[in-house]
């Protein structure tokens, strides 16, 4: 069963809605999906790894690895945010490790490789018995706000076939949000090259304001958030 998410509240800011989103949802429910406050993370297509800012603000005793083809550069400016921080330039598939991780995660990743399935097996491999995988994947309908990018979108029958049936996964995003993308940052930013739509003082209260009325129209979400939890205990 996929169950709606939105955020009761959100920060101003000029990111898009579905980071807003992916982010608020991670702050508000990060406690309750991953109890234990020391966390070793294997962080997929980790980008800058600004994930790890939010988990020192949720009081986490971080260990954090994050997987990536090139470095980015904003990747050092976060380390003060975790206890350790490494990052390895590697394909996830040709990743090899005597390490074991509790978290094992991804934030629009999985679409860029070309190999979902095998990169998920391959980190799988390096999960405890009892650790959390948590993916945030774009849905078909993203395709209208991000165009080509990537090899692909996701929907239930792909990421069935990635993860099985036991998983807990949430819709975030809705036709206000969804249009707010579109107009102010698809539009002026992919196709005309412009973004001062974004960046103007009235994109954060538009972005509030559709938050709201996103719970009327919960349709065209532009991403999924998977939250799996590893039972098994030979890997």
């Amino acid at each position: 069963m996929i169950k709606y998410w939105r955020p009761e509240k959100i920060e101003e800011v000029n990111d898009s809605p579905g980071r807003v989103y992916s982010n608020r949802f991670l702050y508000d429910n990060l406690l309750k999906i991953l109890p234990s406050k020391e966390v070793k993370m294997l962080d997929i297509g980790c980008g800058s790894g600004y994930i790890r800012k939010i988990f020192y603000d949720l009081g986490y005793k971080l260990f954090y690895t994050g997987v990536d083809i090139e470095k980015n550069k904003n990747f050092e400016q976060f380390n003060k945010y975790a206890v350790k921080s490494d990052f390895i330039k590697i394909k996830i598939e040709d990743f090899n490790t005597n390490n074991k991780y509790n978290l094992v995660f991804s934030i629009s990743a999985l679409e860029h490789i070309d190999k979902d399935v095998l990169a998920v097996s391959k980190a799988r491999e390096f999960l405890e018995k009892g650790g959390i995988q948590i993916h945030i994947i774009p849905t078909f309908w993203s395709v209208f706000l991000y165009l080509r990018h990537g090899y692909r979108r996701y929907t239930p029958v792909r990421f069935k076939k990635i993860f099985g049936d036991k998983f807990k996964v949430y819709r975030i995003g809705g036709l206000f949000s969804f249009f707010l993308h579109l107009f102010f940052i698809t539009i002026p930013e992919i196709i005309l090259k412009n973004n001062k739509l974004r960046k103007s003082n009235i994109y954060p209260k538009l972005l509030n304001t559709a938050n709201k009325f996103d719970r009327f129209l919960p349709i065209f979400s532009s991403f999924y958030i998977l939250v799996i939890k590893n039972e098994n205990k030979d890997l």
